[in-house]
Order: C-alpha cells, then sequence, then structure tokens
C-alpha cells in the first residue's frame, strides 16, 4: 500500500466501516487530531499488509505517529509488537469474548495503552498484567444535549398505538446474541388489562432494528397471538431516538453480552425507565432499583415481572439517579479528553 497522506497526526486503523468508525474519527478530528484511516479488507488484504500500511503511515518522515486500533481480535493484536505507540481500542466485547475463550492476552501488555469502554473490560486487562496506568476507561458516552432528561414524546399515531398506552422499546438487532426472542416470550405474558377503554389501553411492544432473525420473530409475535399489541419500526435513525424514548414505559436489553451499550445510556439520559441483562457490562450502569432493573440472562420470568412493574408505574427516584450516573461517568463531550490522554501522555 503506498501512503500519500500529508499533515496526518495519527493512524486509525480497524476492520471495517461502520457508524462507530464515523464516529470515533468525528471524536479525533473534533480534538484537533488529523487521523490517517487504515482499513482491514478494504485497504489491506490481510494482518500482513495491515502491519505494513500501518507502519508506513505512522512513519512518514521518520516520525512516529500514534496508531489508535480496533477491534482488539482482528486489527490490534495484529500491530501490538509494530515499534510505533499503538493504542489498542476495546470494541463492545471482543476482550469479553477473547477472555471467555481462554485466549493468551499477554501481547496487551506491550501496547502503548488501551482503551476499554467498560469496567468488567478494565478487570480483565488488569488481570492479563497490562499496567492500570495505561488503560483508560471510556465509555461511548451521551451527547447530553441531544438527549435531554425528560425529552418530548413521539406521537402515538405515528406508531400506530393507542395514545396512552404503556410502551416497551427495544432497539437491538435481531441478532442470537441480542436475544430479542426473550423479550417477546416476556411481554406475551404481561396481564392484559381487564377494564381496557381509551384511558387504560393494553401494553404495547415496540421493536426496532433488524437481522437475520427479524422473520422468525416476527412470526413468534403471531404465534404467541400478541401481533395486534407489537409494531415492528425497523431501524430507528439516531435523530429519532430521542421522542421514542421520550415516550416509552421502559426500555429493555436481554443481550447475552455488552460492553457499553451507548443505546441503553442515552434510554438513562432521557428518563426512560431501564431493564437489563444481568451482563458485566450492563451491571456497570445498571444498578437494581437504584439505577434500574436487572434480569438472569434468559430468564423470562424475572423479566415478565419486571415489565409488569415498569408498564404500571414510573420510578421517579429511579430514572433521576441514572441521568445522575450519565452526567458523572457517560458525558461524551466530558470523556473526550481521556481519548487525547491517550494518544498524547504526559
Amino acid at each position: 500500500m503506498t501512503i500519500e497522506a500529508v499533515g496526518h497526526d495519527c493512524v486509525y486503523a480497524t476492520a471495517g466501516w461502520g457508524i462507530h468508525d464515523e464516529r470515533w474519527v468525528a471524536a479525533l478530528l473534533e480534538l484537533g487530531f488529523h487521523p490517517f484511516v487504515i482499513s482491514l479488507g478494504r485497504d489491506a488484504a490481510d494482518a500482513l499488509e495491515l502491519r505494513e500500511a500501518v507502519l508506513a503511515a505512522a512513519t512518514i518522515d521518520a516520525v512516529a505517529r500514534p496508531v489508535l486500533a480496533g477491534p482488539l481480535h482482528c486489527v490490534t493484536m495484529a500491530l501490538a509488537d509494530l515499534p510505533i505507540p499503538v493504542v489498542g481500542l476495546s470494541w463492545g466485547y471482543d476482550l469479553s469474548d477473547l477472555d471467555r475463550d481462554g485466549a493468551d492476552l499477554g501481547w496487551l501488555t506491550g501496547l502503548h495503552g488501551l482503551i476499554v469502554d467498560s469496567e468488567a473490560n478494565r478487570a480483565i486487562a488488569l488481570a492479563a498484567g497490562v499496567d492500570a496506568a495505561r488503560i483508560t476507561f471510556m465509555p461511548w458516552g451521551v451527547d447530553l444535549d441531544a438527549f435531554p432528561f425528560h425529552a418530548p414524546w413521539i406521537d402515538a399515531f405515528e406508531l400506530g398505538v393507542p395514545p396512552h398506552a404503556p410502551l416497551v422499546l427495544s432497539l437491538r438487532a435481531h441478532e442470537p446474541i441480542y436475544r430479542v426472542a426473550d423479550i417477546i416470550r416476556a411481554f406475551a405474558r404481561v396481564p392484559r388489562r381487564p377494564d381496557i377503554h381509551e384511558d387504560f389501553p393494553d401494553p404495547h411492544l415496540i421493536i426496532g432494528h433488524q437481522g437475520s432473525l427479524t422473520s422468525e420473530l416476527k412470526a413468534l409475535v403471531r404465534e404467541l397471538e400478541i401481533d395486534k399489541r407489537t409494531r415492528f419500526i425497523g431501524t430507528v435513525p439516531e435523530s429519532e431516538l430521542v421522542p421514542l424514548l421520550g415516550r416509552a414505559s421502559c426500555y429493555v436489553t436481554a443481550s447475552e453480552v455488552d460492553g457499553t451499550s451507548v443505546t441503553l445510556l442515552q434510554a438513562m439520559a432521557c428518563g426512560t425507565p431501564v431493564i437489563a441483562s444481568d451482563t458485566p457490562g450492563n451491571r456497570g450502569w445498571v444498578r437494581e432499583g437504584v439505577t434500574g432493573s436487572l434480569f438472569p440472562v434468559g430468564d423470562i420470568a424475572s423479566l415478565t415481572e419486571h415489565l409488569i412493574t415498569a408498564t404500571a408505574v414510573y420510578p421517579q427516584d429511579i430514572v433521576d439517579q441514572a441521568r445522575q450516573l450519565v452526567e458523572r461517568e457517560a458525558d461524551w463531550q466530558a470523556n473526550l479528553g481521556r481519548l487525547a490522554r491517550a494518544l498524547r501522555p504526559s
């Protein structure tokens, strides 16, 4: 690969190109960096070509430029022993996956730095021998101006639900790891109201996103005979999330594993009660009865009980504390400085 960039002061190495890459590069630009982007698959055919391209881009004019590289398992690992400052970027649950699979994580100690988005991943890195001073805890976070507390509501007419219906909201991808079917099965067990009228309608389930299981999930909704109380609304642009979260009685994630879920934090920022699977990543943000509700992964009965409560009572104290936690720990603008320090250590 021939490097023809001029004026770049860091390298951003990734496995592909998507919304998360756009966000990280935008963050670098906001901090005043001028990144040169290299993507495995687009700019390099394999790990060897990736190493050559990154080394060339990082050492133009014989000046070593810092490299921000992730995901760990397919990008950072390939670059860890290069004679340049490489900062590993943990993507979601990549580090958890490596740890669960029993992989040798000793190579992490050779990194110039490591950025993690959850306390669970920080603990794994420490156990692997990474110096605590080289670890930067940086949850992706929330733009608190864009996700205000007690956000405005979407008109129920746009969702095709009764105006006063309690809404259970799911926004994870329709893939096995996110267990959206668990949410559907639990919702089907939530008792219908015995005295339905326009002011007290049945709860409704709103399912956003899409994926390889979308058709199966729709079939499950029909099988459980909740199709009249369920709406599939497809992928929701981030710009349209606020009124949807504002209208929801609760936001639910049943994922098997997570780092820090951005949508979870966005819901907490908006004052939407959250119900989350009890994983290390979610546990870092959702504290039972304090900032939200937790249920064991795959426990339909427990999730059902939480849904029954959430569609009946608005927990003002809990959502207040959830917002305060996001303001303290997940304010994206406040956290940006951590990225700068990771790439420009004193």
